[in-house]
């Protein structure tokens, strides 16, 4: 064998210079040609795709080395976290050029539940900061690289290092474009956060003491110059830290899309001064209290003249015969609309949502005065003022634009009102019922069917229904809603069970979303988990409050490739290991 490598290594030397040219050009035209390959990002969205083509073979390594798009989305789920984060450190330096995106999600805990969870967060906490620092240090080192040589003579060879190092910024360059994370001191990371390239930063502000003092270093929001939208989420009662003024927020010149969500101390004094002044908003979201209980009334808005969707849980100020809001709105939804008149001077306004809190709620039907209203969603769930009554039920079905309806009423004497002006709206597209019985019902009487008349609405996309008190296998009927792409159904018990769980899974095949929670489907039943298995485009699968799931079971729905989040019981079956084996299984389809 050695002989016979010999020869031919001879026979390769005696070839023609023109014949081995031609064959060093092919050979130097792989990596390249990979290279380009590797500019699509269904290739290089993904770190794993990335890691298993480098271990290939050597022209894909080098591939990957040089490749210079920034594609890569790293997202980084609760589940084994700090492992993959241990990983995740030790990658990012050597490959920060192609990373768009990065998501870091820890796990939380209930209210008041957080101490055991502190030390499984500082420890993540501190291997994405060493993550960072060494991405934005390598990049900073890249950077220094790049300046032009000096004046100073003899500097030939410092030259040709420097070109080499520049032939490698690609691999140095910190483009990242997106940083999303929960971690209770991840305000802390700002400072390490690439100020040139960033767009997108979301992040989920908690109540913990380490959060507190990291909440301080929000004062950072202002050096990143290019920010175009902002997330700000406080979760269990956040509060914004001293000395950071809210309105400072404003320096960000490129900000075209803002969100403040939760329940913030001093967020009432605050937000005033911070939309009164003339940001570049485009899509501005407000869903804050102050948790000191001091009502929270949005300013004139009037002056954003760039602004074209606003979804806010605060009313209107009162302005009798002022504009209280951009002219030029297209997309709005008021959790509490006190006063419609605002609203119905929007003349470009396309898609409404509002909980009408109005005392004369017939005056819903003066939104079919808005010339280009296409779309209209009334949530009741949030009124105060009084319970839907027939009246009200009757007037859905005189709104040609009706898209959507929410209802949180419970069973009471307007239940069969309700559910016959609903089913008369056959324009709607989306139907959130709840119409819980409190008590639950124990006796036979007490139980009606109510899905029958739910089956004109043809054009529904998306239901969601929560009702204790429906006659056994009642859900059967909703087979015949083929369009439907998402079902919610909550608490119907037997109104669902075995049989009817699996005939909506073989009817409904558009289903992307399905969540069955305490529906006495049977987990164990193989035609259901065969049903449900072939429900291909589905990205959620809720099933908590069912008996019967194993571990065999489970890997029955592994063919489900678009699966994103699956929701069981935790227990003795599945285990998080059977979890972790379905997954893995999912993943390489």
């Amino acid at each position: 064998m050695s002989t016979s490598r010999t020869a031919a290594k001879r026979g390769r030397n005696r070839q023609a210079p023109e014949v081995r040219a031609v064959e060093e050009a092919a050979t130097s035209e792989v990596p390249l040609a990979l290279s380009i390959a590797l500019e699509h990002p269904t290739l290089s969205n993904s770190p794993q795709v990335l890691c298993a083509a480098a271990r290939s073979c050597e022209a894909w390594r080098q591939a990957v080395q040089r490749c210079a798009v920034c594609n890569t989305e790293v997202v980084l789920e609760p589940e084994r976290l700090l492992q993959r984060l241990g990983s995740f450190a030790q990658w990012l330096p050597k490959h920060a050029a192609l990373v768009e995106a990065i998501s870091v999600m820890a796990e939380q805990a209930d209210w008041g539940g957080g101490q055991a969870l502190a030390p499984h967060h500082e420890a993540a906490q501190q291997l994405l900061q060493r993550a960072l620092q060494a991405a934005a240090g390598r990049a900073d080192a890249g950077a220094a690289a790049a300046l032009p040589a000096g004046s100073n003579a003899g500097a030939t060879s410092s030259t040709q290092q420097q070109q080499q190092q520049q032939q490698q910024l690609p691999q140095l360059n910190w483009r990242l474009t997106s940083f999303t994370s929960n971690l209770p001191e991840a305000p802390a990371l700002l400072c390490v956060l690439p100020a040139c390239s960033l767009t997108h930063l979301h992040l989920e502000l908690q109540s913990c003491g380490a959060a507190a003092r990291a909440s301080a270093e929000l004062s950072q929001l202002v050096r990143l110059r290019g920010l175009r939208e902002l997330h700000l989420r406080g979760q269990h009662y956040a509060s914004l830290p001293e000395g950071f003024c809210l309105s400072s927020i404003g320096q960000l010149s490129q900000l075209t899309a803002l969100d403040l969500m939760g329940s913030w101390s001093g967020i009432s004094k605050q937000l005033p001064a911070l939309l009164g002044q003339a940001l570049p908003l485009r899509a501005l979201q407000v869903q804050v209290r102050d948790i000191d209980d001091i009502a929270i009334v949005l300013p004139s808005l009037a002056h954003l003249t760039q602004l074209t969707m606003l979804i806010s849980r605060s009313p209107l100020p009162s302005a009798a015969g002022a504009s209280v809001l951009p002219a030029q709105l297209q997309a709005l939804c008021l959790v509490k609309c006190k006063d419609l008149a605002p609203v119905l001077a929007l003349s470009q306004l396309q898609r409404l949502t509002l909980c009408p809190d109005f005392a004369e709620r017939q005056r819903v039907l003066e939104l079919v005065q808005l010339p280009a209203l296409q779309e209209l969603h009334l949530d009741y769930r949030f009124a105060g003022l009084a319970t839907v009554t027939a009246g009200y039920a009757r007037m859905w079905a005189q709104l040609p634009q009706l898209r959507g309806l929410s209802l949180d009423e419970g069973k009471g004497p307007s239940s069969a009102a309700i559910l016959a002006g609903a089913a008369a709206a056959t324009q709607l597209t989306n139907l959130d019922l709840k119409l819980t019985a409190y008590p639950t019902p124990v006796l036979q009487s007490d139980f009606m069917p109510l899905c029958g008349s739910l089956t004109a609405l043809g054009g529904l996309e998306a239901l969601s229904l929560d009702a204790n008190w429906l006659v056994p296998g009642d859900a059967l009927a909703l087979t015949a809603l083929t369009g439907l792409t998402r079902l919610v159904l909550t608490d119907l018990r037997a109104a669902v069970g075995k049989s009817a769980a699996t005939a909506l899974a073989r009817s409904l095949k558009q289903l992307e979303l399905l969540h069955l929670e305490k529906c006495s489907a049977n987990l164990g039943s193989a035609a259901f988990l065969a049903a449900v298995g072939q429900l291909k485009k589905l990205s959620y699968l809720g099933l908590k409050g069912n008996g019967g799931l194993t571990q065999q079971g489970l890997m029955q729905l592994t063919g489900l490739s678009r699966l994103q989040q699956l929701e069981v019981d935790k227990g003795e079956k599945p285990t998080d290991k059977d979890l972790g084996r379905f997954w893995a299984a999912v993943r390489r389809q």
